[in-house]
């Protein structure tokens, strides 16, 4: 199979760059804001049509989009719209270039799905701070969405914990009876003992899950959920 065509990127020396697609089929125009960009602190990897351009786009890992209007295979109203259309793709920023001024084409622009639209030629800074604000945005967002979705799980570990706290220590409490009883054969001991054991490590999963917030915290002690002692009796 062919595979589309695609510039390497330019990267600075630093870490923590964000990586920005630039789909640009003027290879002057595209070296130009390839160079301007790494200079902003971007990484930069270029695509020169459409079709490369959704490739990449598939392909990578990226922060933002940049894409030209006017481009050989598919137009970037085209790219912009299959972009959005793909699950892998759809929240990633895109910004579009052309030299198109007249509002027909920004329009399109943003019903096809762009978050911004410059106009040719742009200055590399102007293009620099809208891509590190789309970019914090989509950050802001994608966490935001984090805390609500970790929230509806507390709240529903949370109500399932508080379900079954109180059968859960009235059992532990019968074996505790049970285990006072005189005559129990040393086997039913045993084995009334290891279901015991069992329902205390239930306990201790309930407990961990009450205290959702701290998902990489040790397992609590089963006192923490139920008022009862956790030591076998002899």
């Amino acid at each position: 199979l062919h595979m589309p065509e695609m510039t390497a990127s330019i990267q600075s020396p630093k870490a923590s760059q964000p990586h920005v697609l630039l789909v640009e089929d003027q290879e002057r125009a595209a070296h130009g804001l390839q160079e301007l960009l790494t200079l902003q602190g971007f990484k930069v990897t270029c695509a020169a049509d459409g079709p490369s351009g959704l490739y990449a786009a598939r392909a990578s890992q990226l922060d933002a989009i940049v894409l030209d209007v006017r481009l050989p295979g598919m137009d970037g109203f085209a790219v912009c719209r299959a972009l959005r259309d793909d699950e892998a793709t759809r929240d990633i920023p895109i910004v579009m270039l052309t030299g198109l001024g007249d509002t027909p084409s920004k329009l399109q622009g943003f019903e096809t799905g762009a978050d911004d639209y410059l106009v040719k030629p742009v200055p590399a800074r102007e293009l620099a701070a809208r891509l590190r604000r789309l970019i914090a945005a989509r950050v802001e967002t994608s966490t935001r969405l984090h805390d609500q979705r970790l929230r509806v799980i507390t709240e529903i570990a949370a109500a399932v914990c508080e379900e079954i706290s109180a059968p859960l220590a009235a059992a532990l409490g019968t074996l505790d009876l049970a285990l006072l009883r005189p005559g129990i054969p040393a086997d039913v001991r045993r084995d009334l003992s290891q279901c015991r054991t069992h329902l205390w490590e239930v306990a201790s999963t309930v407990a961990e899950l009450t205290d959702a917030g701290a998902l990489a915290m040790s397992a609590p002690s089963p006192d923490r959920m139920v008022h009862l002692t956790p030591e076998g009796h002899a």
